[in-house]
């Protein structure tokens, strides 16, 4: 396993850095989103040049110029607008050679020393082949499997987990199919997406893709491409780091062999022991993206199993997403002391940490070292999470949190009903709870990576 050494490396001079990531600030604030700022602000601190790259999403709405320039403090940003470019096939929407231009045109501006992808969304497969094509020595962070899965989540569409594509690329066929009839709700792909009949379309789909006509063989033979076009596009990498050890061994199960490196996240947050909770009824928090893999009508579930007066429940995160499930957890909520709020900005992460008592993350796909967990650890917040490695190698069972088996209910509510019934539980827990890693801790490793892996030029005349 490689990790890092003890005496690290580091540049020999400022590095100009450049962050490439699918989405960003000010209008995605999620946890990819965090760690590129988080990056960045730390590089910048450190004396070197990083700035960011990203993207508006097909669909999303128009930028007045194909690329426009902003700044988040003092990260300058470029963001590119991908509806002038969006993908007209299944293939385009991970391998798009018009791109290329543009990405090359971006980084003769820029002038990186060294890129360093945070997300490949939004670039395509495309941007590691400028970047070699240019010399450019270029590292990545894998934050989900979205290099593995088209989903990104490696869950499959019955709920359960994935390990990765299979030989015959089988259950990648039967996620994309049920993708498309969520993207195209049309009687054909309702029809192969029915649970009698999406198997048997997923096999003649791997089976018939050469004879397939267009698009339907365009998409079959895109879906059995894509893990060979990531696999090479990785490869295109002098290293990347993994958050954990989890999606370190997935990747490398899954025959990725370019030097993987872990390194967790870092952390910088108010880590003052928390605030003395009172007497009243135990509050329970659920902090992330409104979503079905997220499980927030699982921890509603399992409350309703628990006397009403005994706790309380604040939910905060977007409603927009899917606004239908938002409405079905309102209706559940209903007869509870439930409470909704809109996200909130990053800075207020510790003052809204402790107005709780325990935060529940009951996620039913495997994550990755969640930044929402390592805050509420960093401030000493007790956690009860799903069983999913992603979350589970950060916690000490019964010392700092809990954990409960993926989607049961009932032993979710077993677990929140031990802080109804121990009044000093949470308050208990909590006093052996942290997390001390930081963001500059953090940044040190990925700058000992870029001088490890050749990514950290000698010191040279009249450099910027």
């Amino acid at each position: 396993m490689r990790q890092f050494a003890d005496k690290p490396h580091f540049p020999a001079r400022p590095l100009r850095v450049a962050l490439f990531v699918h989405a960003f600030f000010p209008e995605h604030i999620y946890g990819t989103e965090s760690y590129t700022l988080a990056l960045a602000r730390q590089l910048r601190a450190l004396g070197h040049y990083p700035v960011v790259v990203t993207a508006v999403s097909p669909g999303e709405p128009s930028q007045a110029e194909e690329v426009e320039r902003y700044a988040i403090g003092d990260i300058p940003v470029l963001r590119i607008d991908r509806n002038r470019t969006p993908p007209r096939n299944a293939r385009e929407e991970y391998d798009m050679p018009d791109l290329a231009p543009l990405l090359e045109r971006l980084l003769r501006e820029i002038r990186p020393d060294v890129v360093h992808v945070c997300h490949l969304g939004n670039f395509s497969v495309v941007l590691p082949q400028v970047t070699e094509a240019l010399g450019i020595p270029t590292f990545a962070t894998l934050t989900d499997f979205f290099n593995l899965c088209l989903n990104s989540l490696l869950q499959l569409p019955d709920g359960g987990l994935c390990t990765g594509p299979d030989a015959r690329r089988l259950n990648c066929m039967t996620c994309g199919i049920l993708m498309r009839r969520s993207e195209r709700p049309s009687p054909f792909w309702a029809a192969l997406a029915h649970p009698v009949v999406h198997h048997l379309a997923a096999l003649a789909g791997t089976s018939l893709a050469p004879l397939l006509p267009p698009p339907l063989g365009t998409d079959a033979r895109s879906v059995i491409r894509r893990p060979q076009a990531f696999g090479a596009a990785m490869g295109r990498y002098r290293a990347a780091i993994a958050p954990t050890h989890y999606l370190k061994d997935t990747f490398e199960a899954n025959g990725v062999t370019l030097p993987l490196v872990h390194s967790a996240f870092g952390i910088d947050i108010d880590r003052r022991p928390k605030p003395p909770a009172g007497d009243g009824p135990v509050r329970f928090g659920f902090i992330g993206q409104i979503l079905m893999h997220k499980g927030p009508h699982l921890l509603l579930q399992a409350l309703r199993l628990l006397p009403a007066a005994a706790f309380s429940l604040d939910i905060w995160g977007s409603e927009q997403l899917y606004p239908d499930y938002a409405r079905d957890l309102r209706s559940v909520a209903a007869p509870m002391p439930v409470t909704f709020h809109a996200p909130f900005e990053e800075h207020r992460m510790a003052e809204v940490l402790s107005r709780i008592d325990v935060l529940v993350l009951p996620s039913t796909w495997f994550e990755n070292g969640p930044l929402t967990l390592l805050k509420a650890l960093a401030t000493h917040t007790p956690v009860v999470v799903s069983d999913v490695p992603g979350m589970t190698e950060f916690i000490q069972e019964g010392i700092d949190g809990f954990a409960f088996p993926r989607g049961d209910v009932e032993a979710l509510a077993a677990v929140l009903r031990r802080f109804v019934e121990a009044p000093d539980l949470a308050r208990s827990v909590s006093a052996a709870t942290a997390y001390p890693r930081t963001e500059r801790t953090m940044a040190l490793e990925v700058l000992d990576l870029y001088s490890r892996f050749g990514g950290s030029p000698a010191p040279a005349a009249g450099a910027a």
